[in-house]
C-alpha cells in the first residue's frame, strides 16, 4: 500500500503516486538494463530517470543512460525495446544499419515493439 496523509489533497496524492511510479520504473529499468547489457557485452556508467517531453531514452558516449520514467505505463516489450536501443548506442552512437543490427541481435522483435 501507498501511505498517504489522512487529509491528502489532490497534489499530494499525485506527487506520492508519481514518486512511487518513478521508484518502480528505476527498479524495472535496472533489471532490464542488466539483462540486455549482458547479452550485448557492454557496461553503462549510470542510469537516470528522465521526464523529457519528446524522448523515451538517451545514451551518452560516456555510458550514461537516461530513460523516461513514463515508460512504466507501457508493456514490457516497449521498455525492453527502449533499453536495448539505448544500450546498442554503446556500440554504435548513430542509427546506421550496423546500429539496427546490434539492436536486433539482442532484441529480435524490435520492429514490432517499435511500431506498437
Amino acid at each position: 500500500p501507498l501511505p498517504l496523509p489522512a487529509q491528502a489533497d489532490a497534489q499530494q496524492i499525485k506527487d506520492r503516486v508519481q514518486g512511487w511510479l518513478q521508484g518502480e520504473a528505476k527498479r524495472i529499468f535496472v533489471e532490464r538494463l542488466a539483462v540486455y547489457a549482458e547479452k550485448l557485452g557492454v557496461t553503462y556508467s549510470m542510469v537516470a530517470l528522465s521526464s523529457a517531453a519528446t524522448r523515451w531514452g538517451s545514451c551518452s558516449s560516456d555510458g550514461k543512460i537516461r530513460l523516461n520514467w513514463r515508460l512504466i505505463h507501457f508493456p514490457m516489450s516497449i521498455v525492453d525495446y527502449v533499453v536495448a536501443h539505448e544500450l546498442s548506442h554503446l556500440r554504435e552512437m548513430n542509427h546506421s544499419p550496423a546500429f539496427w543490427q546490434t539492436v536486433e541481435s539482442i532484441f529480435p522483435e524490435f520492429r514490432e515493439a517499435r511500431h506498437t
